[in-house]
């Protein structure tokens, strides 16, 4: 039998993220059974993206592609494209493609939609000009939405239940929910667990958007340890952080440092992989606010769009408490595998009560180790391989 030649494009390779940990096991997977080459603006570091993400592209060829465009043109010579690349506006030429959406963008405002209407029409009645009125109507074609490249995909995939709906409402498409692989390799610590609360993903200042809400987080655990509801618990704060968001890491450097005695945070800014295992080992508690004071009509791209630090502290046996909203809403089932809250007040009286109750805390660390199951990498390929055996037509 003829082996089906496969195309997976992503433009970030190189940054070897959530993205990536998608597009990169959703090739080694098909790689079983079809032909299939990597498109990128440079050749995946195969033995850097093993050691930190977990999957073989060794069976993967590479060719290079720069841009979207180039990427259309190459989705010609496959039999199934795979798009990957947030925001990607490349139109399939593959007689089978899929476009796995992150997340579909922003809300459009009423500002943005109004002149989204006088460049369309603006482009219908100059669409016969030529000379320097043709510039005028390029000037507005460049202000339309891109959407010529949706009805060329056959197939649409979302990373949850809360994306997809996204997807379908902002791009008028049908999407499935195919949940990223998430790899899980944390051992218990020898001493068990520690009264730890984990807080772990990247510092985000809410200047520029989408936030951890670490600041809040940590105001809510002081508060808790000046009324004595958290006696001899600690709290860790980890994740990564680049230069635009050096402010905010500072800020909260400054609160950790003028802690009381007595009263211990600490700060794991770029957190090394070790050092996230190790306190995804020691911690009984996580929490997660990722969308915390945000509209969710107006901004869903601010809220977590699945949450994968989420699953990963299932896993490691703490349990998670987190914003009842969007992505970890999907994963953590309330009162089975943790706790939703949607207010710091109620995040504050739940830690107190779980704290103070030990076998309950133990009965939902169980569960969500069992409940972390549900998406693992072998859950996901088992998905893939079903979905390659059911081919999406474009249009």
């Amino acid at each position: 039998m003829t082996r089906r030649r496969v195309g997976v494009y992503d433009l970030y390779w190189s940054t070897m993220g959530g993205g990536e940990q998608v597009a990169g096991t959703l090739a080694q997977v098909l790689a079983d059974d079809h032909d299939v080459t990597l498109f990128g603006p440079q050749a995946p570091d195969v033995d850097a993206l093993r050691r930190r993400l977990g999957f073989d592209l060794s069976r993967c060829d590479f060719r290079r592609v720069t841009d979207d465009d180039e990427a259309s043109r190459a989705s010609a010579d496959v039999d199934l494209f795979v798009n990957g690349t947030y925001l990607s506006t490349a139109v399939n030429r593959a007689p089978e493609a899929w476009y796995y959406v992150h997340f579909p963008g922003t809300v459009p405002t009423l500002g943005d939609r109004a002149r989204h209407r006088t460049a369309d029409l603006a482009v219908r009645r100059l669409a016969r000009v030529e000379g320097r009125l043709a510039r005028v109507r390029d000037s507005f074609e460049r202000r339309q939405p891109q959407r010529d490249h949706l009805a060329t995909y056959g197939r649409y995939l979302a990373n949850s239940t809360y994306t997809a709906h996204w997807v379908e409402r902002l791009w008028g498409v049908r999407c499935e929910v195919l949940w990223p692989p998430v790899r899980v390799q944390v051992a218990s610590p020898v001493a068990g667990k520690r009264p730890v609360i984990l807080v772990l993903g990247r510092f985000f200042d809410p200047a520029y958007g989408h936030s951890k809400k670490q600041h809040e987080l940590f105001d809510a655990f002081v508060n808790l340890r000046r009324r004595g509801l958290l006696e001899g618990w600690d709290l860790a704060l980890a994740g990564g952080a680049d230069a635009a968001n050096r402010d905010y890491v500072l800020d909260l450097k400054r609160h950790v440092r003028a802690l009381p005695d007595g009263v211990h945070a600490e700060l794991h800014v770029n957190a090394s992989g070790a050092t996230v295992q190790r306190l995804l080992g020691e911690a009984s508690l996580l929490w997660h606010a990722a969308g915390l004071g945000e509209d969710p009509e107006r901004h869903p791209e601010r809220f977590e769009h699945f949450g994968i630090a989420v699953v990963e502290a299932m896993a490691a046996g703490a349990v998670p408490m987190v914003f009842g909203a969007a992505g970890p809403a999907e994963v953590v089932r309330p009162g089975l595998d943790g706790l939703h809250w949607s207010t710091l007040d109620e995040l504050e009286r739940l830690t107190a009560t779980l704290v103070a109750d030990l076998v309950r805390r133990a009965a939902m660390a169980d569960s969500g180790r069992r409940r972390a199951l549900d998406f693992s990498v072998e859950v996901f390929a088992q998905r893939v391989r079903a979905l390659a055996s059911s081919p999406g037509v474009p249009g």
